[in-house]
């Protein structure tokens, strides 16, 4: 058989697959590079920030309700202020429940709010008087403050002090602040700037900017959620200046009353002194003449006169100081039922003196 004759080779041809599989698997291998090397990032992220993972995690199993976002809302709380709550998991109980998890020692306190850290939880109070609308939200937003403050590197807290300080500082003389801080430095010894904190981030209209810039990381709008606190807070305001000006009109009357009163019954003591000595006098014909008996006898009964006019100025007192006391009373009685509201126990008076 002959062997056929061979054609020429023909030219190998490049085969494009196998040119698009290079620089494919060189692009794997670079997004491989990349994915590791963030993923390596982000676990050193972890390793250092446990808190801020652990928090994410419970913002995401979170489901706040509609007060809880309610409040988050009116507080003008940012995205952080927000994360920070929820990761809180706020809690709102009515008075049994909630005493379980906050409660004061001290008598004449409210605990309306408080932050736990030991399971970094919120618990808020269910304030139901529509008198003091606003004074959830403020609470729930010093409470916030608190997760903040818990989640703070000592840096960051140092860095404050000076700036929280000087913002202390300018309401020195404010009793009810004074009060405040004296309440807290017995509660909670050496909690200072974590209360300071969400003090005056909550309450004070007044700061420096760059405590402003400070908690604009977690309201947006500051100003709005400080006039919530000054509107509920002048409810109790206004209810002790009613009942400090009743109690200053009762003590004024009741002074002129005594002086008057004791004037009244010396005067008629005198008086009758005086007319048994007349009628004496009348009886043994002492009087020189008929002038003189009439002089007397006028002068005895102008002076009764007086007396029984100061008696019915008396008698007007008492019953002005009769009703300005229902007043006090009334008063009284609505500022136990802000009391009540406000998680403040009645005095049991078995325990008092």
């Amino acid at each position: 058989m002959a062997i056929p004759e061979l054609d020429e080779p023909a030219p190998l041809r490049p085969r494009r697959e196998r040119a698009r599989s290079g620089p494919g698997r060189i692009a794997g291998i670079v997004i491989g590079v990349v994915v590791v090397i963030a993923l390596g990032v982000t676990g050193g992220w972890v390793l250092t920030h446990p808190q801020r993972v652990t928090d994410q995690f419970t913002v995401w199993n979170f489901s706040p309700d509609a007060t809880i976002t309610g409040y988050a809302d009116r507080a003008t709380m940012t995205d952080e202020g927000r994360f920070l709550f929820y990761a809180s998991r706020p809690e709102v109980s009515p008075s049994g429940e909630f005493d379980a998890h906050c409660s004061s020692q001290l008598e004449g306190v409210g605990i309306l709010g408080c932050y736990q850290h030991a399971d970094k939880r919120i618990y808020l109070f269910d304030v139901t008087d529509d008198r003091l609308d606003g004074i959830e939200e403020v609470v729930a937003a010093h409470e916030m403050l608190h997760a903040a403050w818990d989640r703070m590197s000592t840096d960051e807290r140092d860095a404050l002090e000076p700036l929280l300080e000087a913002a202390a500082q300018t309401k020195a003389d404010d009793p009810d602040f004074a009060s405040t801080l004296d309440y807290y430095a017995q509660a909670e010894p050496g909690e200072r700037l974590n209360e300071l904190h969400s003090i005056i981030g909550t309450e004070f209209a007044d700061i420096s900017p760059e405590l402003e810039a400070h908690y604009a990381t977690y309201f947006s709008d500051r100003a709005a959620l400080v006039k919530l606190h000054v509107t509920s807070h002048a409810v109790f305001q206004q209810q002790q200046e009613a009942i400090d000006a009743i109690v200053a009109q009762l003590d004024s009357l009741q002074a002129s009353v005594d002086t008057d009163y004791a004037s009244y019954n010396a005067g008629y003591d005198q008086l009758n002194i005086d007319i048994a000595d007349f009628n004496e006098r009348a009886a043994n014909g002492d009087f020189e003449s008929q002038a003189q008996f009439t002089g007397e006898r006028n002068d005895l009964i102008a002076r009764q006169a007086d007396l029984d006019a100061l008696y019915a100025t008396i008698a007007d007192r008492k019953n002005q100081y009769d009703a300005l006391l229902a007043q006090l009373d009334e008063l009284n009685a609505q500022v136990a039922e802000l009391n009540q509201s406000i998680n403040i126990t009645p005095r049991d008076p078995a325990t008092t003196g």
